[in-house]
């Protein structure tokens, strides 16, 4: 059991790294499935995360079940290990692995637990991780870098890797203004990340994460007369109901690690060994 979670309410990219992971392990002669919650899912149906994990990974089973123990054994004759998306909170289940990813841009939530910031859990918490991954390292400077670095060294002995997001489009945006919508629970990054792809963000429409779009939704985007920029776990909900002829960019993300990804590596080797 690999499992991959976050100290922080979302917005850390787990999603691209347990696609990542299901990649690295199938890579090495097995056969993974992921177990989830199925946060925001409605009348039993999947959620976003669930919908675009089908997509890049068609022929990995994926259930969503709050008792992830009993998901995990309707799977035993499809998979030979188990990816827990969101799990470093989910004690019950026993893991080899213990991946967590603390975003570069808001490493500890303010510091606090709610109501005053956006914690799970004290950063002390760190100290049951066997692998700790710095993401979005490419949008801090050096110095912020290292200074979440040194914390979290303070917590665990665990490797620390970093990583970064790789961004595509299936339109070019360089040098247009877009409207940039999203229900992700980082849409500051989302923005930055168009931009980066070289668009002009001329709008913004933030929803809340794992927003469910309706109908007036989509009309409301696409009357704005600008090309809407959304990412996958927007659009995997968007395109059934999205307006004909209306302009939708799709924004694909894809984990890429950079520095010490030799420890990411290994966390994979020690699964297939096992």
């Amino acid at each position: 059991m690999l499992s991959v979670g976050n100290l922080t309410f979302g917005g850390t990219g787990k999603t691209p790294f347990v696609e990542h992971a299901c990649l690295s392990l199938r890579a090495r002669g097995l056969t993974p499935a992921i177990l989830s919650r199925g946060y925001r899912s409605l009348d039993g149906a999947r959620n976003d995360e669930a919908l675009l994990l089908a997509r890049r990974l068609p022929d990995v089973p994926h259930m969503q079940a709050p008792d992830r123990f009993r998901a995990a054994a309707s799977l035993m004759d499809r998979a030979d290990c188990f990816v827990l998306d969101d799990g470093f909170q989910h004690l019950p289940l026993h893991r080899d692995e213990d991946v967590v990813l603390v975003d570069a841009t808001d490493p500890f939530g303010g510091g606090r637990c709610p109501p005053g910031g956006r914690l799970r859990e004290p950063v002390s918490a760190l100290a049951r991780a066997t692998l700790v991954v710095i993401t979005r390292c490419d949008f801090v400077d050096r110095d912020r870098l290292g200074d979440t670095m040194r914390r979290i060294r303070a917590h665990t002995a665990a490797p620390v890797a970093t990583a970064t997001f790789r961004a595509s489009c299936d339109v070019a945006l360089e040098g247009r203004d877009v409207l940039v919508a999203c229900g992700v629970a980082n849409p500051r990054a989302f923005v930055a990340t168009v931009e980066r792809l070289g668009a002009r963000a001329a709008e913004t429409r933030f929803f809340r994460d794992h927003h469910a779009y309706g109908a007036a939704d989509a009309a409301d985007l696409a009357r704005s007369g600008l090309p809407v920029a959304v990412t996958e776990k927007d659009a995997v909900k968007l395109e059934p109901i999205w307006p004909a002829g209306a302009p939708l960019a799709v924004v694909r993300i894809d984990f890429e690690p950079r520095d010490n990804s030799q420890a990411i590596e290994a966390a994979f080797d020690r699964i297939a060994r096992r």
